[in-house]
């Protein structure tokens, strides 16, 4: 039996979780070390991939995962990697990957601006807004991004206006783009290009 699309409420949980990360380009922003960031989320990367393979590994661990976060995993994810493992990942690696304001950019893009996709996009139909990778997307939900994206690479990351539109505009594009691969990894990858083309 399928399970049915996350309802508002369970949506809110689950992004509230997303919004969380938000942490990384705060902080980053403020002054933290990038050295103490790497550590931080190379150590929630590794406890990640480490729980996505007990749960698999070991009913136990399974159940209890279940019982904590079963209704606010997607369908797809039962079965492959959950959205908060991509991520986790996704910051690390454009942390490492990117210079700071870059990675402050795309990190902001990844941690806030997609999750306002998300949430603002199933307010507004009252449906699942990501029910399939290649489905979903709404208008509402791509402009949230937009503009909740272009905020913080403006005001977080410092750059001009101008540059935080075009950084904005793509971390957009590929939140909404119809492909596999996790729109983590896409808004990241994306923002933190065009960001360290723009610094």
């Amino acid at each position: 039996m399928n399970k049915p699309p996350l309802s508002l409420r369970q949506e809110f949980v689950r992004k509230a979780l997303h919004l969380a990360a938000a942490v990384f380009p705060v902080a980053y922003a403020l002054g933290a070390p990038r050295g103490a960031i790497v550590v931080a989320l190379a150590v929630t990367s590794v406890v990640a991939l480490a729980l996505e393979w007990l749960r698999r590994a070991n009913a136990r661990v399974g159940a209890i995962f279940d019982r904590f976060f079963g209704a606010i995993v997607r369908p797809h994810e039962r079965r492959s990697i959950t959205g908060a493992t991509w991520l986790s990942l996704a910051c690390l690696i454009t942390v490492l990957v990117f210079a700071r304001n870059a990675a402050i950019a795309a990190l902001w893009c990844a941690t806030v601006g997609d999750p306002a996709a998300s949430l603002f996009g199933k307010w507004a139909t009252g449906k699942s807004t990501v029910t399939a990778e290649r489905s979903g997307k709404t208008l509402t939900g791509s402009l949230a991004c937009l503009i909740v994206s272009f905020g913080g690479v403006w005001m977080v990351a410092g750059y001009a206006p101008l540059s935080a539109a075009m950084i904005a505009a793509a971390a957009t594009v590929v939140e909404a783009w119809p492909v596999q691969l996790d729109d983590n990894i896409r808004v990241a990858a994306a923002a933190g290009a065009i960001a360290q083309l723009l610094a």
